[in-house]
């Protein structure tokens, strides 16, 4: 069965997921980016009459910084409209997108496998960029988590990885698993209550824990999810106040990680639940750098896929 990202020949005409996107391109993506940001100058474009589309909710915070990342490669950016149906319907979308001229599509959309549906009926030349479709993927917020980690702690083959939080709703949370995987991280852990586990994680080659001080004991790197109370509040999660207190990241629990232990926020987190007040505050620094590198990966990623589509 051929990969739906690549071609006959291997290569990266969409990037729709990081489940089984060959470590060749995923190691050309964050190269992409590392060059561009280490020497401030943009990767070659493709000619500048080719449409960047934008199908994003208007109240996207990242959709002026997708406009962005295509102007400065001289590309042109197109904000499409998404309505309500075409949100939520696959045959408005597959509509939709079997319009579109060949270009560059930036896709977030509700329903999981929407990107996967978007390249299936994508006119020759079109790409498709997955920038969220509903809890199954989103690459590029998972591979700036893994330039962080590989900018600070360079070897990603000696790490013991701990993700905490609601893996079961979170698209990153599946997308820099498999990224880990491809790229040999040793040890994947999750800490999280029972019901915010997904099924399969043995297959994923992950470890569930019982107890947050299990997930954390001597880990190299913590990643911390975004709950989402409001969406998973009730038979997912009895409390806010319930899950701080058996998973919030403290200073007295952080403590069971090696004294060197990188943190990494995967969202906004909020003081008092996912996370103490006091190590949220010590955060700034790394969330700058996570956004800076997410903002190098869209260009790269637009980049590699335009010089496929021009």
């Amino acid at each position: 069965m051929l990969n739906p990202q690549l071609d006959r020949r291997g290569e990266l005409i969409h990037l729709l997921t990081t489940e089984g996107l060959p470590r060749r391109h995923v190691e050309r993506l964050l190269d992409t980016a590392s060059a561009y940001a280490a020497a401030d100058v943009m990767p070659p474009a493709a000619p500048s009459e080719l449409p960047v589309f934008l199908f994003l909710p208007d109240d996207a915070p990242d959709r002026d910084a997708f406009a962005d990342a295509a102007a400065r490669l001289s590309l042109l950016p197109v904000p499409l409209n998404a309505q309500a149906d075409t949100l939520h319907s696959g045959a408005a979308l597959a509509q939709t997108v079997a319009g579109l001229a060949p270009g560059i599509l930036i896709l977030r959309h509700a329903a999981s496998g929407a990107a996967h549906c978007a390249a299936a009926h994508a006119a020759p030349g079109l790409r498709v960029i997955n920038a969220g479709d509903g809890q199954h993927a989103d690459p590029l917020p998972a591979l700036a988590l893994i330039r962080a980690m590989q900018e600070i702690k360079q070897d990603l083959t000696n790490l013991t990885v701990t993700i905490v939080g609601d893996i079961r709703h979170s698209r990153v949370a599946r997308s820099v698993i498999h990224v880990m995987t491809t790229l040999g991280v040793p040890e994947l852990r999750v800490a999280a209550p029972r019901t915010l586990l997904p099924e399969g994680l043995p297959q994923l080659g992950v470890r569930a824990c019982a107890t947050l001080q299990e997930g954390l004991l001597d880990a190299d790197v913590i990643i911390a999810l975004p709950l989402h109370v409001e969406q998973i509040s009730g038979a997912w999660l009895p409390s806010a106040r319930e899950y701080a207190y058996t998973h919030g990241l403290t200073p007295a629990s952080l403590a069971f990680a090696k004294p060197d232990a990188l943190l990494l926020p995967a969202g906004a987190l909020s003081p008092g639940v996912e996370i103490d007040g006091d190590v949220a505050a010590s955060l700034s620094a790394i969330e700058g750098q996570l956004a800076d590198f997410e903002g190098h990966l869209r260009v790269a990623a637009i980049s590699i896929l335009a010089g496929g589509a021009s």
